[in-house]
C-alpha cells in the first residue's frame, strides 16, 4: 500500500473512531441527559480526507481503479450501511435517511406509493449492512 494510501485509511479509520467514541449529550425536558454517538456523514468523512464531499463522492461513483478509491469507496458504503441501519431502528426518520442515501447517488433509494421505504444496494453496500 502506497504511503498516500495508508494515510488516507488511518484518517478515515480515525474519524470512524471518533466518532464511535464520542458522546454528544442532550439536556431532556425532564432534567436528565441523554448521550447519543455522533453520527457517521460524507460531510465528515470528506473533512477527515482533507476533501470536498463532491470529490469523495466523485471517487466512489468512478469505482476502485486506485487503492485510494477503493478505500473512499467501502467508506462511502459504512455511512450508507449506517445510516440505513439508523432507520430501520427508528432513530433516523426514514425522510432524512432517503435524503441522505440520495445525496449519496444511491439513486434506486426510492418511497413506494404506499408510503413505505424500499431501498435497494448493490452487493457491496448489501455486505456492509449485515
Amino acid at each position: 500500500m502506497s504511503r498516500k494510501s495508508e494515510q488516507m485509511d488511518r484518517a478515515i479509520g480515525a474519524y470512524f473512531a471518533a466518532c464511535d467514541a464520542t458522546r454528544e449529550r442532550r439536556e431532556l425536558k425532564n432534567g436528565a441527559t441523554e448521550e447519543r454517538q455522533i453520527p457517521y456523514t460524507l460531510f465528515g468523512l470528506a473533512r477527515a480526507v482533507a476533501l470536498t464531499p463532491e470529490e469523495v463522492l466523485a471517487a466512489f461513483h468512478a469505482g476502485a481503479r486506485s487503492k485510494e478509491r477503493a478505500i473512499l469507496r467501502d467508506a462511502v458504503l459504512k455511512i450508507a450501511a449506517y445510516t440505513l441501519e439508523r432507520a430501520l431502528l427508528g432513530e433516523l426518520s426514514y425522510q432524512p435517511a432517503l435524503e441522505a442515501l440520495r445525496s449519496m447517488g444511491f439513486s434506486e433509494a426510492a418511497q413506494q406509493s404506499d408510503g413505505k421505504l424500499q431501498i435497494v444496494l448493490d452487493d457491496a453496500a448489501g455486505r456492509y449492512s449485515k
